[in-house]
């Protein structure tokens, strides 16, 4: 059996945001098919080790519990380590924790998890006057980094199809994030909307400009409540507005989606792959996002869920569904049926397994 080493620098295990819902599911995945450690930069308390041994079937490995090093430090620690066990593959999570090939103390099958392409996400965070807030990259360096990579993991088509044009198209894996399905009663009249949503700032954004633009005029038309879910509450404050509950986080999905009626995700820019969206889907929920959120997704636009670019748009959309159960009921079915047919873990994680199999450790 392969040997797979993740490196990590993210709390996977807390699974409050997208990206930890993603590295989860890959981390599930991994450990089904091939011998898996985790190696995880940390800081992080000093049982949770044994937590996430005991809850995903796998090795996890903090690399500093108490404090947070500089990337030579994390990287000599991981050397150390690796200096008496050997790993046919290591995965690398994210291009900024790339300073981790320079470490490796053997020659391995090493494969880049993108999560998004930081590039567009720079040009993106740009064109909506958020420049600089996080880490920018320009498309040049990333594609001279995307090359020292044997595979280069892609979360969406679009990403993967830009990607191709980056770097030597053999290299790039298409690997969007798999769901399961749940069912959930489908109520005969809508009274709750949801929106489930971490901090980043591209869902401040979005739920603040829904606010602004679109909850006034659903509100005086419909007797709805605005549940708002996820660490994206600690950047809200809407005293002003009537029927919207700040939830905060909340761990379990279900319970969300059995309160919900309506899945709302307004959002303007950013990159990836929207998981929230794929999530509600996956609970069979009417879902109304824009051309954005539907990247990586655009099979199901306008059947499996609404497309809407502007605020008119938007709110017409949610009312539709608000009015009709048959409409609502439409899309549940189509939901699933979208999320069946190309979302399942072994389609989404197919091309990273043969990358992985087909790789001769004797090479």
């Amino acid at each position: 059996m392969k040997k797979v080493l993740l490196f990590t620098d993210v709390d996977f295990w807390e699974r409050c945001s997208g990206h930890r819902v993603r590295i989860a599911a890959l981390v599930r995945y991994l450990s089904g098919h091939f011998s898996l450690t985790v190696v995880a930069t940390g800081p992080a308390h000093g049982s949770i080790e044994n937590t996430v041994n005991n809850e995903y079937g796998i090795e996890l490995i903090i690399l500093e519990h108490d404090s947070h090093l500089d990337s030579d430090d994390y990287g000599e620690k991981l050397k150390s380590l690796l200096e008496s066990r050997h790993f046919d593959v290591l995965i690398v999570e994210y291009i900024h924790s790339s300073y981790c090939l320079n470490f490796l103390p053997y020659d391995c099958h090493v494969i880049l998890d993108t999560h998004d392409i930081i590039s567009e996400r720079t040009a993106q965070f740009k064109k909506f006057d958020y420049g600089s807030r996080l880490y920018e990259m320009q498309e040049k360096d990333e594609a001279d980094i995307f090359s020292i990579y044997d595979h280069v993991m892609m979360i969406n088509q679009p990403d993967f199809d830009r990607a191709c044009l980056m770097v030597d198209s053999r290299k790039v894996l298409l690997c969007p994030h798999p769901c399961e399905i749940y069912y959930h009663e489908l109520r005969p009249e809508v009274r709750k909307i949801a929106f489930v949503a971490s901090c980043y700032l591209p869902n401040v954004d979005s739920i603040n400009h829904f606010m602004a633009h679109c909850w006034d005029e659903i509100s005086a038309k419909y007797n709805v409540e605005l549940d708002i879910y996820g660490t994206v509450c600690t950047e809200l404050n809407f005293p002003d507005k009537k029927r919207i509950n700040l939830k905060g986080f909340e761990s379990s999905l279900n319970k969300i989606y059995e309160e919900a009626d309506i899945v709302i995700n307004p959002v303007r820019f950013g990159a990836g792959l929207k998981i929230k969206n794929l999530e509600a889907l996956a609970h069979g929920k009417p879902l109304v996002t824009t051309s954005h959120g539907a990247r990586g997704m655009e099979t199901g636009a306008n059947n499996s869920y609404s497309v809407a670019d502007d605020d008119d748009a938007f709110v017409s959309a949610i009312s539709d569904l608000i009015k009709s159960k048959y409409l609502r009921e439409t899309m549940q079915r189509n939901a699933h049926d979208f999320i069946t047919k190309y979302f399942s873990s072994s389609k989404c994680f197919k091309p990273l397994y043969d990358a992985i199999t087909e790789f001769d450790i004797t090479q």
